[in-house]
Formats: C-alpha cells, sequence, structure tokens
C-alpha cells in the first residue's frame, strides 16, 4: 500500500493552469508590443522624397560640386566671397519642394536667362543620386524639348513626369507609389 492518501495522487496541482496561462498572456503581449514598436519605427521613417529633398535642397548640391572641387587634385580655387555664396543660395531657393505629404517631389530648375550656367541643374543631379534615378530615365529627362511636351517614366517605386522649356526651366514631379 502507498504512504500517499487517495485524495493527494489523484487531484492535479490547481496552480499549475493559471501560471500556463499567465506566461502565454506575457509573452503575447511581448509579441504584441514588439510588433507595435517595429510599426512605429517604420510609420516614423522619413520617406525616401523627404530624405532626397532635404539632401538636394537650397544650395546643398552646389556646395556639395564645390566641395567635390576642392577635394579633387585639381589646382585649388580662390575664395569665394560670402555675399557670392548668398546670392547662389538664393538661385535655389524654391528649386526643390515636398509636396502630398511627402509623396511627391517636386524639382523646377531656373530658366537659361536666371540660370545660365545651369546650376540648378546640380538639384536634379543630386535627385537622381537620392532616389537611384535608373539611367534611362536620367536621359529621356536630359534630352526632352519644349516641343517633346510632358514626358513620363517610372521605376522601382517611383514615377515621373517632366517638361522642359527654355524660358522656365526643367519641371520634375517624382510621385512616390
Amino acid at each position: 500500500m502507498s504512504d500517499f492518501s487517495e485524495s493527494q495522487s489523484a487531484s492535479p496541482e490547481p496552480s499549475r493552469k493559471p501560471k500556463t496561462k499567465l506566461i502565454v498572456a506575457v509573452a503575447v503581449g511581448v509579441l504584441a508590443l514588439g510588433g507595435l514598436a517595429a510599426l512605429a519605427a517604420v510609420i516614423a521613417q522619413p520617406s525616401a522624397i523627404s530624405v532626397a529633398a532635404d539632401a538636394c535642397a537650397g544650395a546643398k548640391p552646389l556646395h556639395a560640386f564645390l566641395n567635390d572641387l576642392q577635394d579633387s587634385s585639381s589646382p585649388q580655387p580662390e575664395p569665394t566671397d560670402t555675399d557670392e555664396l548668398g546670392a547662389l543660395d538664393e538661385l535655389f531657393e524654391g528649386v526643390v519642394s515636398v509636396e502630398d505629404n511627402g509623396t511627391t517631389l517636386i524639382v523646377n530648375t531656373k530658366s537659361e536667362d536666371d540660370d545660365p550656367l545651369g546650376a540648378t541643374s546640380l538639384a536634379l543631379d543630386c535627385v537622381y543620386e537620392q532616389l537611384d534615378v535608373p539611367a534611362h530615365i536620367r536621359e529621356r529627362i536630359g534630352v526632352t524639348r519644349s516641343v517633346d511636351g510632358r514626358q513620363d517614366g517610372a521605376w522601382d517605386a517611383f514615377t515621373a513626369s517632366w517638361s522642359y522649356h527654355p524660358d522656365n526651366g526643367a519641371n520634375v514631379i517624382i510621385v512616390q507609389d
């Protein structure tokens, strides 16, 4: 005969089920919080359009170009007057803008009269680099004439339309799908 009474050996431990439920509930809660945190991190990330606009806004493309010139092995250019840089900042004002809650990037280069050297086209080059615009789209934009009207193209998660007129410059609209 056994030393245990029948009531002790026949009844399961009553505290085991609530502990299991508690562990499962905590695990589900942790996973849910982790999922929400990951979703919040993804939502909080700026769009590629916003990142490109920030990198290419104002005279940043020109300053990057001038820095590249200074870093090259060619002879150093003469120091630039800060008044000249201010005028260049003014030239780039409004060239790059973001619309539609960060899903649309608009680049408006200046006309040939306002920008005879084509310096504002550096903003386009910057956008091309930031958004990995493929060569076939860049080339199509580069050869567009005023008589061609509005053109369009697409790559990855972007669609673009553009036009050009020497009196107005290039107008490029890029939308993130």
